[in-house]
């Protein structure tokens, strides 16, 4: 079983992933997204590996905020988000990370094809994905998939239900 979570902004969807991903005691693999503000207002989106130190280079910048809207680099969603994702899919005794699918990867068609292979695969998913995004649809219609929205009312035992479900076995989901 694979489990997403999905909901408002700043309702503690990573939170709850990163907490459950803990609880689970398995090495992670995938990817986490990571924003940083610099000087001047900038920011800029990265896509990291979820073991150690995140590396905030321009090689792992996936999308850069640039007349004042964040823009995509679709052709590093596809490389870079599509060998984290090829690499996930190497360690069966593991856990795969989506944190987080929203909007600017829409247009990212080899890291979506990524997605669907760990998808397919018996290694257990577990990420997030932003509310109303028409691209998600593969992902929310997944045989193998459990979409969970995470409310103020549900949110402080959401860890326990991810828990759960991702140690269904397969036969059971």
């Amino acid at each position: 079983m694979h489990v997403f979570l999905t909901g408002d902004r700043q309702i503690g969807k990573s939170r709850a992933v990163r907490r459950a991903a803990d609880a689970l005691e398995r090495p992670c693999y995938g990817f986490r997204t990571q924003f940083l503000t610099k000087e001047r207002g900038t920011s800029s989106l990265y896509m990291v590996s979820p073991q150690g130190e995140p590396t905030l280079d321009e090689a792992h910048m996936v999308a850069e905020l640039r007349d004042g809207k964040m823009r995509p680099l679709t052709e590093r969603f596809d490389s870079l988000g599509g060998a984290l994702l090829r690499e996930a899919r190497q360690h069966p005794e593991g856990l795969i990370l989506m944190d987080e699918c929203g909007h600017l990867e829409k247009n990212a068609q080899e890291f979506q094809k990524e997605i669907l292979l760990c998808l397919d695969g018996d290694t257990p998913v577990l990420g997030v994905l932003r509310k109303d995004q028409p691209w998600h649809d593969f992902i929310k219609q997944h045989p193998q998939v459990r979409v969970i929205t995470v409310t103020e009312e549900n949110r402080s035992e959401i860890d326990g239900v991810i828990l759960e479900l991702l140690l269904q076995k397969k036969e059971e989901a």
